[in-house]
């Protein structure tokens, strides 16, 4: 079993959306599949990584605005106050996909302020690409063989449900990825 496994979510049928879901599906893809650096913490390593991934899936002539490097090109939505800012923005043929990037630790606070961010970016966005990168280690069963590998939460149906809705409504494509801590 592999340590480091995807989840995607929110894969309702895009007929219909076809420009829009197609390109937040291409990043989606690309952020699923891509190279993660367990030793990679911090937002700027993060972004760089979600950089060489998309860059990768989608080729190098990609168009690729990212927060840190390119501010100035960056467009921060405000809502009641609070500005919330892509990590990465794709121009992919005319429609704009917001990326945020949410690196879960030690718990699942970070997650309100994800799904609250790509909803208030999908008002200026075509689509948002809300990643959550989790690197919470899995609980073991203290009955099981020390030498198997925990097995991986997935999302309930509920959450499942929440994701299509978040797609179906708003045009948020929620990717969750699991990936062990230490690289093992």
């Amino acid at each position: 079993m592999s340590t480091d496994a995807g989840v995607a979510t929110g894969t309702a049928d895009t007929a219909g959306n076809s420009g829009k879901g197609e390109a937040a599906d291409r990043v989606a893809a690309a952020l699923r599949e891509g190279a993660f650096d367990p030793q990679h913490g911090g937002e700027a390593f993060l972004r760089s990584d979600a950089e060489k991934a998309i860059r990768a899936a989608l080729g190098s002539d990609t168009r690729l605005v990212v927060a840190g490097k390119d501010d100035g090109q960056l467009r921060a939505v405000g809502f009641m106050g609070a500005r919330f800012q892509p990590d990465l923005v794709v121009d992919a043929g005319g429609s704009q996909v917001a990326v945020t990037i949410t690196l879960l630790k030690s718990d699942a606070s970070g997650v309100t302020h994800a799904l609250a961010g790509a909803l208030v970016l999908a008002s200026r966005y075509s689509s948002v690409v809300a990643f959550i990168l989790d690197r919470r280690l899995a609980k073991r069963n203290p009955f099981d063989d020390p030498s198997d590998t925990p097995a991986q939460r997935q999302l309930s149906d509920a959450e499942q449900a929440l994701a299509r809705q978040l797609w179906d409504r708003h045009k948020v494509r929620l990717e969750v990825r699991q990936q062990d801590p230490f690289g093992w």
